[in-house]
């Protein structure tokens, strides 16, 4: 059997803006923490979303970051922070310029493969979710949503539905052959 490569620790797409460096996974602490630094780029963005079990900490370390939350704007400079709790809707937009910031996630669940996934995804334009408008690749999308119902999920769509729609969308995508699993970005 071929051996498993190590998890990349450094993540990045050009395409959203955003780049992860994990420094503590959810396998280094019994699934407890996730940590990373995130460098956003100019115009770099996130859609809305929500954890629905997880809780999310941002600390400014460089630059300014404007962070959606629950349609509330809040910015973030160095050493200030800010905690969003589970099912809390939060994104960003067009960021206005560079910004790097430590995030903490608790607990990390398998967050860490679902950026795998899914940065590697856009990055090679196999599924594209622009910062507004309608998603392209919408079985790959399913198939990682389902994946990762735990860590991720759409705002202000009840849990339940969205995640029977994503369960039926994923279920056609594997039987037009697509996969669910994505060793080659480190989330087998």
């Amino acid at each position: 059997m071929p051996a498993v490569p190590e998890a990349p620790r450094d993540i990045s797409d050009p395409l959203s803006g955003q780049r992860w460096v994990f420094t503590r996974t959810g396998a280094e602490t019994d699934g407890e923490l996730l940590e990373a630094e995130l460098h956003v780029s100019a115009g770099g963005f996130v859609r809305e979303h929500v954890h629905p079990l997880q809780e999310e900490t941002f600390t400014g370390v460089e630059g300014t970051f404007v962070l959606e939350i629950d349609g509330q704007t809040r910015t973030i400079g160095p050493g200030e922070s800010v905690i969003i709790p589970p099912r809390t809707p939060h994104g960003f937009s067009a960021a206005p310029g560079p910004a790097q910031l430590l995030v903490s996630v608790r607990p990390a669940l398998r967050l860490d493969d679902y950026f795998r996934a899914y940065l590697g995804l856009s990055r090679d334009r196999r599924i594209r979710l622009p910062a507004s408008g309608l998603p392209h690749g919408l079985l790959q999308i399913a198939l990682v949503m389902d994946r990762y119902a735990p860590e991720i999920a759409a705002p202000r769509i009840p849990l339940r539905l969205q995640r029977a729609l994503w369960r039926g969308l994923a279920a056609l995508g594997r039987l037009r052959g697509r996969s669910a699993s994505f060793p080659e970005y480190g989330a087998p």
